[in-house]
């Protein structure tokens, strides 16, 4: 059985960040990630306002972390956890496949984006549904869009759109955006977006792919039929939580709680980024916490 001083839990930016800090400390780091590493900053186009970023896409940004993280002599697994057990002096991590131990975890499995839950969402997933804009809007070049949310994310999203298509509506349930006044302000100045407070999709139309959507206004009970191509939605995350011990503290929409120094309520388990409570959504806390925790780690095994 292989045994790091710091396993890592996650291949998304607080992840990648930590274990990067850790092994520059000169701890044995694995890392694992059960899907793709980057998480959800490669769904950023450009990480504007992040210095560290350099104007770069958020997948290549990762990309760079991922690399930094090989030259480090950080392992990377590319399995899901199945178990994390706490045994004396540390835990032991297990996959599908095998089994490690570490004298700490660090679960930074981030979030994911929500579902509306509405009708034809799930049916036309990957047909014209979708939840990346930089991936998928070129699909659309020329097309007319719907961007769901009202959210730094959907306003980039809208921004990135408004590039290459014709139209680009967002629609959100409140009367104003909770999006950074850069983005909105952004938004209005763009003759192709239009946006519709205090609105929902009621159901995403189409045959065998997106035709449309259905528009219900809060405000007045009014209905619209938006022709559309692609649908983008951006509206919150949910934790990725589930690989958490029982016992370990959650709040009453999954997040892990964690004690001001970023550890749950097991000794020797934290959690950072997406995944926990109180988590601000700044690239740049994410990486102060996720090298604040690194550097507790390291001074626990001295």
């Amino acid at each position: 059985m292989t045994k790091f001083d710091l396993i890592v839990i996650g291949e998304g930016f607080a992840g990648l960040t930590c274990a990067n800090e850790a092994a520059n400390l000169g701890l044995k780091v694995a890392t694992f990630e059960a899907e793709f590493f980057g998480g959800l900053v490669v769904n950023i186009n450009d990480l504007e306002g992040f210095a560290e970023g350099n104007g770069s896409s958020g997948m290549d940004f990762a990309a760079t972390l991922a690399s930094a993280n090989s030259k480090a002599g950080v392992t990377s697994v590319q399995e899901p956890v199945t178990v994390i057990q706490q045994e004396q002096g540390g835990f032991l991590v297990q996959t599908g496949r095998a089994t490690f131990s570490a004298s700490s975890v660090v679960i930074a499995s981030g979030a994911h984006l929500k579902k509306l839950g509405i009708p034809g969402e799930t049916e036309f997933e990957g047909k014209g549904v979708s939840h990346c804009a930089d991936c998928d809007g070129p699909l659309y070049n020329g097309a007319d869009v719907v961007v769901i949310g009202g959210g730094d994310s959907a306003f980039q999203a809208a921004l990135l759109l408004a590039r290459e298509c014709a139209t680009v509506h967002v629609v959100h349930d409140l009367a104003q955006p909770t999006a950074r006044a850069h983005f909105v302000d952004s938004a209005r100045e763009q003759p192709n977006i239009r946006t519709w407070p205090q609105s929902t999709v009621e159901a995403v139309r189409g045959e065998q792919l997106v035709t449309g959507v259905r528009v219900l206004s809060l405000a007045d009970n009014t209905v619209n039929e938006l022709p559309c191509l692609g649908v983008f939605v951006y509206v919150g995350l949910q934790p990725n939580s589930d690989i958490a011990p029982l016992g370990v503290g959650r709040d009453t929409r999954g997040f892990i709680e964690v004690q001001k120094n970023l550890e749950t309520s097991t000794a020797g388990l934290w959690a950072i980024g997406q995944v926990r409570t109180g988590f601000s959504g700044l690239l740049s806390d994410a990486t102060a916490e996720a090298r604040r925790v690194a550097q507790e780690v390291k001074g626990r095994l001295l």
